[in-house]
């Protein structure tokens, strides 16, 4: 990025990484859409959809976009993974499916699963942090 200027393309797949490393979920056993990890719970199958949003820290203050989210899928929760300049994970937020369905419900049809950083932020709940080395 610091050579082209240009945003990485693999956002989603290391936000995949991250989410299924340090929430302990698995790989969907069969390719699903929308799918991208799964928990198994005494045999019940949580699905989740996972989006991934790098926040350099030289757009602060502008409004991020969380990438559309298919609410037609088969999933129960999706995971945002947050990062920062490095792309290493920073915050990883967990939004049920039936809140981010009440939410999309409202909008437009051109907008329906579209959403900011921040009002994904205010609807789920933190699930991972990163240790500061503070």
């Amino acid at each position: 990025r610091a050579a082209t200027g240009q945003t990485l393309p693999v956002s989603h797949d290391l936000a995949c990484y991250d989410a299924i490393r340090f929430l302990r979920l698995q790989p969907p056993r069969e390719v699903e859409s929308a799918i991208d990890a799964i928990r198994d719970v005494d045999g019940e199958i949580e699905k989740y959809t996972i989006k991934g949003r790098v926040q350099f820290s030289q757009n602060k203050g502008k409004q991020a976009r969380v990438g559309k989210i298919n609410m037609d899928a088969d999933w129960q929760s999706c995971l945002l993974v947050l990062m920062g300049d490095d792309y290493e994970a920073t915050t990883i937020l967990k939004a049920d499916k039936t809140v981010l369905d009440g939410i999309m419900a409202d909008k437009p049809a051109n907008k329906r699963g579209a959403m900011t950083v921040a009002q994904f932020h205010k609807v789920s709940d933190v699930v991972w942090q990163a240790q500061s080395d503070a």
